[in-house]
């Protein structure tokens, strides 16, 4: 595994966004999404009224691991978390923990927020959006 799809990246994958699918496709089996990433994709998905995007989510789901939050991840979450808003860059709780995942698993974390991510020690970003 090499990369971890954050919210964002994963939802242009499900909207069927080319540049990302193009991507997913050239690098698959080398990437997946938190369980921090699917329980934000599901409260999206129970949003939407109607099914307009139920069959792409669950075509997603089929190509995608999704790895647990563990322990260890929730610690180096906190660490993250302390030492970001401390530097004046406080990200938000479960972006925290999407990122501290990618970093603690030692993975790329693929987003189309640069801006928001990219200023964060110790975490490895990429865009397959742009």
């Amino acid at each position: 595994m090499q990369y971890m799809l954050d919210t964002d990246t994963a939802s242009h994958f499900i909207k069927q966004n080319p540049k990302v699918v193009e991507k997913a496709k050239n690098f698959l089996g080398e990437w997946c999404i938190s369980s921090i990433v699917y329980q934000e994709l599901m409260s999206g998905l129970l949003s939407f009224k109607g099914t307009k995007y139920e069959e792409a989510f669950a075509a997603f789901l089929r190509v995608v691991d999704v790895v647990p939050f563990t322990k260890s991840d929730a610690l180096v979450a906190a660490e993250l978390a302390h030492s970001n808003k401390a530097a004046g860059h406080n990200i938000g709780f479960h972006d925290a923990q999407i990122a501290a995942h990618a970093a603690n698993a030692d993975l790329t974390l693929v987003t189309n927020n640069i801006r928001h991510f990219g200023p964060m020690v110790g975490v490895q970003v990429a865009n397959w959006v742009n």
